[in-house]
């Protein structure tokens, strides 16, 4: 994929809710993630891109079901409930345009270009947030790889006649 007029990444917003940090230790819910989204502008292709941590505390509204399936059999199914008191809130997103240059090009692009936005993500994390965030989000790549989001990508460019190969 050939990447031009990149945006700068722009943080739109960091709560930080110091009081909530004992409590982050023991009680937290914690999501993260892109957002990959493409459009025509005129004549050019342009992706808008946005990246999300939500961490939550307070998330103690335990849901237990157990359902009995026979003789000795049972399942057992806990939820929980996303806490209301924001621990910290982490919101940024970029934009560029782009040309199709052949799925597997374009996914090692796009990746790339995933991999520098994680960085500049950590990056903020290491001079201005919560240190301990940056080995969560770590942790969180494991389970959703950077890869998995580059071909989230481009199913949704395919899903908007965005993208041809």
């Amino acid at each position: 994929m050939k990447i031009f007029n990149v945006q700068p990444i722009s943080v739109n917003e960091y709560i930080y809710n110091d009081e909530f940090l004992s409590e982050s230790q023991t009680d937290r819910c914690y999501s993260s993630g892109f957002e990959i989204t493409g459009e025509k502008v005129g004549a050019l292709n342009t992706m808008y891109i946005s990246f999300d941590i939500v961490y939550n505390v307070g998330s103690t509204n335990e849901k237990k079901v157990v359902t009995h399936l026979g003789p000795g059999k049972y399942s057992v199914a806990i939820s929980f409930e996303e806490g209301d008191d924001v621990f910290i809130s982490y919101k940024s997103s970029c934009q560029f345009n782009f040309e199709n240059e052949g799925f597997d090009a374009d996914i090692t692009s796009l990746t790339d270009f995933l991999r520098d936005y994680q960085a500049h993500t950590r990056s903020f994390f290491n001079q201005y947030g919560h240190k301990p965030l940056i080995a969560i989000e770590e942790e969180t790549r494991k389970q959703q790889p950077l890869l998995a989001d580059a071909e989230i990508a481009i199913e949704n460019l395919r899903a908007n006649n965005m993208y041809e190969f």
